[in-house]
Parts: C-alpha cells; sequence; structure tokens
C-alpha cells in the first residue's frame, strides 16, 4: 500500500524539498531588498532634507544638523560616513569646534560615496581648522598636508585652516602676508567667510592696532554676530580672540544702540511738527532743510 511507503521513497519529496527552499531564499532576499530599499530611502529623504537646511544657511544649521544625524541613524557604510561628516561640518559652522572634531576625526579612514568626491578632499580641510581652533596645531597641520597632498596643489579653501593655524601660534605676521597674497583668488572663488575676515582683523589687531584701526572697527561693525557657541568655545580654548570677538560684539552693540536712539529722536521730532502743524503754528526750518522756492 502506498501510504505504508516510507516518506524518502516518494519520488516528489525532493522537488518539494528543493522548491521548498528556493523559495525561502527569495522570501528572504526579497525581504532584505526591501529592507536596503527602506534605509536608502529614509537615507536619501534625510539627506536631502539636511543639504536643503545646510544651502539657507545661518539659523537652519541645528535643523540641518537633526536631518544628517537621522540619515546617519538609517544607514551604514560610505552613506553613513556622509551623513556624519555633515553633521561634522554643521557643528564646525555652528562654532562647535570640539564636537566637530570629535565626529569627523574617525571618518578620515572612511570612504564616501563616489559621488561626493569633492567632498573626501575638503574633510580633511574642516578637520584642520577644527584642531587649529582647539590649538592642536601639529594635528592641524598634518591634516592640512593630507588636503594639500589630495589636491596636489595650493587651493583658495585651504586658506582659511592655514590662517587659523599661523594665527594659534603666534605668527600673525605671515598669516597677514598669506592673506594679503591669496585674497584676490579667495574673492574670486566667494570663499570671504566671516571667520577669514575675522582673522584678519585680529591679526591686524595684534600687529599694529594703531595704523589699522578705522579698518579693524570697520571690519567688526561689518561682521555678522558670531554664534554664542563660538564666543563660549573661545573663551575656554582661544581666550585671546574670545576678548577680540567680544570687543567687536559689544562695537555693535554700541552702533546699534546709537543707531536706535537717532531713529527715535528723528521720528519725536517729526511727530512734533506735525502736531504744531496741525495746530497752525508756524514752524521754522530744521538745520540744513531747504527753504529755497
Amino acid at each position: 500500500m502506498d501510504w505504508l511507503l516510507s516518506t524518502s521513497t516518494r519520488p516528489d519529496v525532493y522537488p518539494r524539498a528543493v522548491l521548498s527552499v528556493l523559495v525561502l531564499g527569495a522570501l528572504v532576499c526579497a525581504a532584505a531588498a526591501v529592507r536596503m530599499l527602506l534605509h536608502w530611502s529614509c537615507w536619501s529623504l534625510s539627506f536631502r532634507r539636511a543639504c536643503h537646511q545646510l544651502r539657507k544657511g545661518g539659523g537652519w544649521l541645528p535643523r540641518a544638523e537633526e536631518h544628517f544625524q537621522a540619515a546617519a541613524r538609517c544607514s551604514r557604510g560610505p552613506r553613513r560616513t556622509a551623513a556624519l561628516a555633515g553633521v561634522g561640518f554643521c557643528r564646525m559652522n555652528l562654532g562647535g569646534y570640539a564636537e566637530a572634531a570629535a565626529v569627523l576625526e574617525p571618518l578620515m579612514e572612511q570612504q564616501l560615496p563616489r559621488s561626493m568626491w569633492m567632498d573626501a578632499l575638503i574633510l580633511p580641510a574642516h578637520l584642520s581648522l577644527c584642531l587649529a581652533m582647539l590649538g592642536k596645531t601639529s594635528r592641524a597641520r598634518r591634516w592640512l598636508g593630507e588636503a594639500h597632498a589630495r589636491f596636489g596643489a595650493k587651493v583658495s579653501f585651504l586658506v582659511l585652516p592655514e590662517v587659523a593655524i599661523l594665527c594659534r601660534e603666534g605668527h600673525l605676521g605671515a598669516a597677514l602676508k598669506l592673506m594679503e597674497a591669496s585674497w584676490p583668488v579667495v574673492m574670486a572663488d566667494r570663499l570671504v567667510c566671516t571667520r577669514l575676515r575675522l582673522f584678519r582683523a585680529y591679526a591686524q589687531w595684534k600687529v599694529d592696532p594703531e595704523r589699522d584701526r578705522e579698518f579693524i572697527y570697520m571690519t567688526l561693525l561689518s561682521l555678522a554676530l558670531l554664534p554664542e557657541r563660538e564666543l563660549a568655545f573661545c573663551r575656554e580654548h582661544w581666550p585671546v580672540l574670545a576678548d577680540f570677538i567680544q570687543m567687536g560684539q559689544e562695537l555693535v552693540a554700541r552702533h546699534d544702540q546709537q543707531r536706535a536712539l537717532r531713529q527715535a529722536e528723528l521720528e519725536a521730532r517729526h511727530a512734533e511738527r506735525g502736531a504744531q502743524s496741525k495746530a497752525g503754528v508756524t514752524l521754522k526750518p530744521e538745520d540744513g532743510e531747504d527753504t529755497a522756492h
């Protein structure tokens, strides 16, 4: 009787077993593919949002950092490296140089996606700037040298970390010479940022404050206020630069206060003249007012 035969002797057992293994393998592969697709979609969406916020700059940097962190959590390999590099870049631009260096330095041995080859070249320059701000100039020079080696030539965006190293080491005359020589190229590449202008004014203040006083003050007035996080960092790691930044912020505050006072006086004068005009009082011309008809 067929039902008494051992299952091992049934001719259809092996095909069914093979088919079951193939189906199971297909399901596992499909599940892995879906998981990879979900992770890629999560990374892609978060990374694109981060880059969008990053382009806005300023107050959008914390939001950009949050999106980069979300991209890092749902990715591995080169994509995770790219997301963490974004986190480090945001922290650096917010003035958190110590936190930025802690994120960026482990990435130096990691691979970025092939489409981000330019970022891979620039990354050592960012780390060099962070280390210079921390006062770790020997390590900063090492990574600046790595950045130069990757490009094989002197490029404009490496001026900022090199200037930071020179200023940190007290070679202020050399920093001014480097900026003077590089300024036209840096201007042409639109890389004259707030920090480079700050270092220029700082070096002038330390070298010859009397001769360059007017230029220093004009530079400080034109600079946007640096993040409070950066000022707190400098107070801890670079007190002399912190004093200079504080001087600039106080100068800007006094200038704004005087401007607000002049505006208030002007509005009060106009209001008074308007009230006198309604009352039928003959108005006298103000100083500098043209009375010719």
